[in-house]
């Protein structure tokens, strides 16, 4: 059948082209060059099909696809598309209105297929003419390429190729609606910041993605697998069963070691697990919560795993209350400093005073600082908090006796800000205070490898504030930050003490360490100490400064014997 197309301009009875008569079959033929050149620069086909969708004629088929036009007629044309969309182009008992737009995937002439979008519109029985559909294709392959390496991205992962946040939530959405059980596992790398510190980001993220191929082998074939960020992973499983399978096995793995170019990374894991409740309030983010919960809680206690308790949410709310008190609590005066003596053993005079932050709310009473000191660090406030100390220290020691020093604890946060040490010169200045009475004591757990080379504490120790090293033998118990040259001493830690006098070899251990603090001019002090034992074993030992309930309870600066003296 001819396909009789509308004229692309007006056809003129004549024209002249410099004179001469160009004759009206010309025209024709031009217009046919336009139309052809226009397709070719749109890359679209006209089409023309009947009411059941079976293409009559095509123009531009061959331009866009490189097939014979022939092959895009009848119903063997529907054989060019691809057998899933093949439904799309068959309109034999579908009511489909009078236009259509639909996209599709076509051979091409390398047996590629490609996407294509069809838009029709319906042109009614008229004149003789039986009703038929018009309209164009038109090549989409590399929009839709671009439209699903977008959807990709959106949905994956981009160092690991594993699904994120939002794949998650599809997936845990999907087991909701079909009514499916499902248990959420996540995953934190224990130490990760020391393979960064280590081995470069470089080979951090190398681990990260071995990490990433490791959960998806230990994973159940059904499992769908994610990073949350940093070194953070999730799965969401079947049931606790196998949650616990797929924590031990990845827990294996890690302890074994992560292959990293030339180098093995070993590393522990702690995992939350959490089931669905797919009758709580917004189940999806709930499920998701309990498991950082339980995640919270195994890191907490220093366990591989833990699964969720409604207990884990009450402590999370207390400790949520408890944040927003720590704030108001700097404002309202309900914190106050009390002072242990660090004592001379030879002779038990006090060489120092250790300022100890304590807080006694209004409804709940005194408040450990183990709890709310923990919970600062954790969410930022320990700036604000280690400066109200620092102000209510130095307030402290300028109403003492010019011999009385004091120790004052100082975190990790704190030295990483810039402008740290400049401003606590400032508030000694302030308080007409010379830097030599005032020591800071940095937690060893708190990252001093990382922040004890920065410019702040060079800055600190060109101001003259003395530098220690506080807890030494919890976390990072390691020989080179004695050596660094960076501290003036070190305060071991009350478990480390424990070992000591428990055992000959932990003993040895200590006994070299004080020889070698010696030797480098560096102070040794003991925490905690309670007993008449500890004291000889840690005077045995070679240790020379000494700290705990043996001596003094803490008590407020101003009723300190020395200081009370002085007043009077």
């Amino acid at each position: 059948m001819k396909m009789d197309w509308p004229e692309p301009w007006p056809e003129p009875d004549a024209a002249s082209d410099g004179g001469a008569v160009v004759p009206a079959s010309d025209f024709i033929a031009r217009g046919r060059e336009r139309y052809a050149a226009a397709l070719k620069a749109g890359s679209v086909v006209l089409w023309h099909a009947d009411l059941s969708g079976r293409i009559i004629a095509t123009l531009g088929w061959g331009m866009l696809t490189g097939r014979p036009e022939s092959e895009s007629r009848g119903r063997f044309g529907l054989d060019r598309i691809h057998p899933d969309d093949r439904h799309l182009a068959d309109f034999r008992g579908r009511d489909i209105g009078n236009t259509l737009q639909l996209e599709c995937r076509v051979l091409d002439a390398n047996d590629r297929w490609r996407w294509m979008r069809a838009r029709g519109v319906l042109i009614e029985e008229s004149d003789g003419f039986p009703a038929e559909w018009v309209g164009i294709f038109e090549d989409i392959h590399e929009e839709r390429l671009a439209l699903e390496r977008a959807r990709y991205l959106a949905e994956r992962d981009a160092l690991t190729g594993l699904g994120n946040r939002r794949t998650l939530y599809e997936q845990l959405n999907r087991l909701r609606w079909m009514g499916a059980s499902a248990t959420v596992v996540v995953i934190d790398v224990d130490g990760f910041k020391a393979i960064n510190d280590l081995h470069g980001h470089h080979a951090g993220d190398r681990f990260l993605l071995r990490l990433a191929q490791g959960l998806t082998a230990c994973a159940p074939s059904h499992a769908v697998c994610a990073r949350m960020g940093g070194d953070e992973f999730c799965a969401v499983v079947a049931d606790q069963a196998e949650a616990r399978a797929l924590a031990g096995r990845l827990g294996e793995i890690c302890g074994a070691g992560l292959a990293v170019g030339d180098s093995i990374c070993r590393s522990g894991i702690s995992a939350g697990i959490a089931d669905a409740d797919w009758q709580a309030p917004d189940p999806v983010s709930t499920v998701l919560r309990r498991a950082d919960l339980a995640l919270y809680h195994a890191k907490r206690n220093n366990s591989v795993l833990a699964c969720f308790h409604p207990s884990m949410q009450a402590e999370a709310d207390a400790r949520q209350q408890l944040l927003h008190a720590i704030g108001a609590a700097c404002r309202n005066d309900e914190f106050f400093l009390e002072y242990q003596p660090i004592v001379r053993v030879e002779n038990c005079t006090i060489k120092a005073y250790e300022a100890l932050l304590r807080w006694q709310h209004p409804q709940h009473g005194r408040i450990e600082p183990a709890l709310f000191i923990r919970l600062a660090e954790e969410n930022g406030l320990i700036r604000e908090l280690g400066r109200w100390v620092l102000e209510r220290a130095c307030d402290d020691l300028a109403s003492a006796p010019p011999d009385i020093r004091v120790h004052v604890n100082v975190s990790a946060r704190q030295l990483a800000e810039p402008g740290f040490a400049d401003e606590t010169a400032a508030i000694l200045r302030r308080h007409g205070l010379d830097p030599g009475r005032l020591t800071l004591e940095l937690t060893e757990s708190q990252s001093a490898s990382a922040v004890a080379p920065g410019p702040e504490v060079e800055r600190l120790r060109a101001h003259g504030f003395g530098l220690v090293l506080d807890d030494f033998g919890t976390e990072y118990g390691a020989l080179s930050q004695v050596s660094s040259g960076v501290f003036d001493g070190i305060k071991l830690s009350r478990d480390f003490i424990a070992d000591c006098c428990a055992g000959r070899r932990a003993w040895l251990v200590l006994r070299h360490l004080v020889s070698l603090c010696d030797d480098l001019g560096m102070s040794v002090v003991a925490e905690g100490i309670e007993t008449d034992a500890e004291l000889s074993i840690l005077r045995s030992a070679g240790v020379r400064l000494v700290q705990g309930f043996y001596f003094d309870r803490p008590r407020p600066l101003a009723d300190l014997p020395e200081v009370s003296a002085a007043a009077s």
